[in-house]
């Protein structure tokens, strides 16, 4: 017993929430501790007066702060929609929600599926100064969505190298062999 108690003599207690109070030196958004002292008593006091307390720095909420896309998790890929664009004719003056996560139901347009599921892709909400056809991105990779700017012709040329693209294809191609091979063995 006496060997466990001098083990236990050389542990350290460490807390449970990491660092106590050190939160400012992991994120810049959080003021260093200090402790507030409060100031001399007012002469004067007024009915509107709540506290003699000093105020307290603001702090910015979370929301407000951007996200660093890619700093904590891998940046938010959009799904392939589609290789080939949509040819839509838009109306003058009408707002528009594009899809750009590619999980939407209808697209190219927003359906509100991407605030069920983890991603960061918002939709993009335009108008357009003329009604007429326009070629609407459904490979979400446009650099200047929601329009298209022939991305998706690449996309088909290197989709392959990717390593989605590489298991999407041979996923295919042994589905598709699969099948053949039983095709041909079905009576043997």
């Amino acid at each position: 017993m006496s060997a466990i108690l001098k083990r236990a003599a050389k542990y350290k207690r460490v807390s449970s929430i990491l660092c106590e109070g050190e939160a400012h030196l992991r994120d810049p958004f959080t003021p260093p501790p200090v402790i507030l002292k409060p100031p001399a008593p007012r002469k004067d006091k007024k009915p509107d007066d709540i506290t003699d307390f000093p105020a307290q720095k603001l702090i910015p909420l979370p929301e407000s702060i951007p996200y660093q896309e890619g700093k904590y998790r891998p940046a938010s890929i959009p799904m392939v929609a589609g290789f080939f664009p949509y040819n839509c004719y838009l109306q003058q003056g009408k707002v528009y929600s594009w899809c750009s996560c590619g999980i939407s139901q209808s697209g190219p347009w927003c359906d509100g599926l991407c605030n069920s599921v983890v991603t960061r892709c918002r939709p993009v909400v335009f108008n357009v100064s003329q009604s007429g056809y326009y070629k609407i991105c459904n490979c979400k990779f446009s650099a200047n969505a929601p329009f298209c700017n022939n991305t998706h012709r690449k996309m088909v040329r290197y989709h392959h190298q990717t390593h989605r693209g590489f298991y999407e294809i041979w996923g295919a191609a042994l589905f598709v062999l699969g099948w053949v091979y039983m095709g041909f063995n079905y009576y043997t």
